[in-house]
């Protein structure tokens, strides 16, 4: 309870009189407050209360109990129920430069969303030139010294919490170069787990041969790379079209490459095997996926102003064979003409193309790269809330060299990280988790 709550501000009179030293005594004493917390299943419910991670971990320093209580499996999956993770922000930017942008907060998570800004200040700013993944509160990036690049060396990975203060960096083992020498084409990519854990960080390497796309799968783990899985897969490669325009970060244990020819490439990382992915009818470019409850995966597209977010249950074996389904349509022209209002500069005009940059976790929200006025917007698909939340600098406006601009939206930590009770319960423990 709070130092306002009337529970302490109105104690319960245990000397059997009224305040007044007169007249009968009430008919049953309120509960005291030992009375309420130490009741667990109710405790359990004031906990839930909380409303964000952060606090839960506080709650958690107080004694074993209390960390018992809140550290409890079947208790955080209520908690995540009833206060999913919130987004705290996002990192814009090209390699080599990269910003932080928080987003609006409550009072009780306004401290923590500044800590994110801290790799922008500290291994940005030294010269980390690639923000390769960001997910769950969690940061891989990769640096390359002056020395590194005069000599053609390999980038060096690192691990970095930003919402554990005083956590260092964590370095990487050397990446495995993919062993197929004879590829067209070659693509990289690390991924953080989907998880939320520190291990289980995945590379995967895809090559071009002629016709056909050979996938090489590591997994780091306590003793390295590991052995890695490899996959194959003969594709069309139509003349014009390019290998691959990105590969997006695992969903359900599989890995999706977005194509200009129709349809999406999966890659099972568990069985090391190759499916196809047929695209909704009228989605060509522009679309990003993301994770849905269960099984289920989200595509959501844009075309013009128009959003459009498709549902594919992904059950079975069929790999998404069953189809898509239409599940909701928004137009954000009104909220671009607000803009516009504001902003003389920014008028949208028929024909303008809005690239989907980023996408939350079922489909909650879109990032949407307005390259013509050089301006990012977040949309709240469910409660149809349309922000112009970046616009980058006007040296960088229509600069074609340094490419589209990067999003990595930024998620509280879940589940969250709590800290040993040591002897004494360390306070210090206190000021590096919460």
């Amino acid at each position: 309870p709070s130092p306002s709550s009337p529970l302490l501000k109105n104690p319960p009179n245990l000397s059997g009189q009224n305040m007044d030293g007169d007249g009968p005594p009430p008919a049953a004493p309120a509960p005291s407050v030992a009375s309420v917390l130490g009741d667990d299943d109710l405790f359990r419910e004031i906990l839930l209360f909380l409303g964000f991670p952060n606090l839960l971990v506080r709650a958690a320093l107080v004694s074993k109990r209390w960390l018992l209580h809140a550290s409890d499996p079947v208790f955080l999956r209520r908690f995540r129920e009833r206060n999913p993770p919130r987004l705290l922000g996002f990192y814009a930017g090209y390699p080599g430069r990269y910003q932080f942008v928080p987003l609006p907060q409550p009072r009780e998570l306004v401290a923590l969303s500044r800590r994110p800004a801290s790799p922008c200040d500290g291994a940005f700013a030294r010269g980390a030139e690639r923000l390769i993944h960001c997910r769950n509160g969690r940061l891989l990036t990769a640096f390359r010294s002056r020395w590194r690049q005069l000599r053609g060396g390999r980038f060096k990975h690192y691990l970095l919490a930003p919402l554990l203060a005083g956590e260092a960096p964590t370095v990487l083992p050397p990446a495995p170069p993919p062993t197929h020498e004879r590829a067209q084409a070659r693509f990289t990519q690390m991924f953080l787990p989907e998880d939320g854990a520190r291990d289980g960080i995945t590379l995967v390497h895809l090559l071009m041969v002629s016709r056909k796309v050979y996938a090489e799968i590591y997994a780091l783990g306590s003793g390295g790379w590991g052995v890695p899985g490899t996959a194959v897969i003969e594709v069309e490669h139509p003349h014009g079209t390019t290998f691959l325009e990105e590969l997006l970060p695992p969903v359900h244990g599989k890995v999706f490459m977005v194509r200009t020819s129709g349809y999406i490439l999966g890659l099972d990382l568990a069985t090391s095997t190759f499916f196809t992915l047929e695209l909704p009818v009228g989605v060509r470019r522009s679309y990003l996926l993301s994770c849905a409850d269960d099984s289920g995966l989200y595509l959501v597209s844009a075309a013009g102003f128009q959003l459009s977010v498709w549902l594919n249950g992904m059950t079975g074996d069929g790999h998404g064979a069953a189809g898509w389904l239409l599940v909701d349509t928004f137009s954000i022209r009104e909220g671009c003409t607000r803009f516009a209002d504001q902003n003389q500069t920014l008028m949208p005009q028929d024909g303008d193309f809005l690239r989907v940059a980023a996408v939350g976790d079922n489909a909650e929200f879109v990032f949407l790269d307005y390259a013509t006025y050089g301006v990012v917007l977040y949309v709240h698909l469910r409660s149809r809330v349309v922000e112009k939340v970046y616009e980058q600098a006007p040296y960088d406006h229509g600069n074609v060299h340094i490419g589209r601009i990067h999003i990595s939206p930024f998620m509280m930590m879940w589940p969250p990280v709590f800290p040993a009770l040591n002897r004494g319960h360390d306070k210090e423990q206190l000021s590096q988790h919460v």
